[in-house]
């Protein structure tokens, strides 16, 4: 049976979160993941790619929860208004209603981040018991995103394409430690990083790597040849989405 696809809305009017969930067809309880966006994503990513990864994990048996973060998408807000804590704060919320539908089952639940979305969850992990594992895609560092920062005259606000930033953004992006709070509350981690990234390069990712082999925290990285930042080679695709599957499979 195709996997069943449905919309949802979290929160108050001024403060909603949109949403699709995809699950399998049926109403067994079973493995849960949430799905984090990248920087000016959203919950559908770059050339579809959590649609993609929502359907094939629900073909597999998992239910996959895609969200847009408020000021991003079609959640409430607008981008201008965006800060990195809003975002980790909207990750922690996802993951207590996620807890709360029929399908999912609340000891047996994952996280994955894309870009901006890998230093959420890594973020959010010091606060969150329920993550069993985690899947890290190309995850970006403080470092790497404050970069944007030099783009602009010091009267003038930052703007990435179309999207104009919060003027306070890379201040309160450097109030958060990923690398660090990635080692508490551990648990098995995935990074899947394209060869040939250049939003976010190898070195970037692999220091998500080595904190964690440092702390000698399960890991495992996965480079992913002649592939982009957002995987969007069929090949490069197609291999994301069978070593997302595999991991989350075997520990879910």
């Amino acid at each position: 049976m195709p996997p069943i696809q449905e919309s949802f809305e979290v929160g108050p009017t001024g403060r909603t979160i949109r949403g699709t969930a995809y699950r399998p067809d049926g109403w067994r309880r079973g493995p849960a993941v949430l799905m984090l966006h990248g920087f000016t994503g959203n919950r559908l990513e770059t050339g579809y790619m959590f649609v993609t990864l929502g359907r094939a994990l629900a073909r597999r048996g998992m239910a996959a929860v895609t969200f847009d973060c408020r000021h991003c998408g079609e959640s409430d807000g607008s981008f201008e208004q965006m800060l990195a804590t809003g975002l980790v704060e909207d990750t922690i919320t996802m993951t207590r209603w996620m807890q709360t539908r029929v399908y999912a089952d609340r000891s047996r639940l994952a996280v994955l981040g894309f870009s901006l979305g890998g230093l959420m969850a890594a973020c959010s992990a010091p606060r969150v018991d329920p993550w069993r594992t985690m899947v890290l895609l190309a995850p970006t560092t403080v470092e790497n995103l404050c970069r944007y920062a030099a783009r602009a005259e010091s009267s003038d606000p930052v703007t990435v394409g179309p999207h104009e930033l919060h003027p306070r953004l890379f201040d309160d992006l450097r109030t958060l430690d990923p690398l660090g709070d990635i080692v508490t509350n551990p648990r098995p981690t995935l990074v899947v990083q394209g060869a040939e990234d250049k939003a976010v390069p190898p070195d970037v990712s692999r220091q998500y790597v080595d904190r964690l082999e440092a702390g000698r925290i399960e890991v495992k990285l996965e480079m992913v040849p002649e592939a982009d930042h957002g995987f969007s080679r069929r090949a490069a695709r197609q291999q994301l989405v069978r070593l997302v599957g595999d991991w989350l499979a075997a520990r879910l």
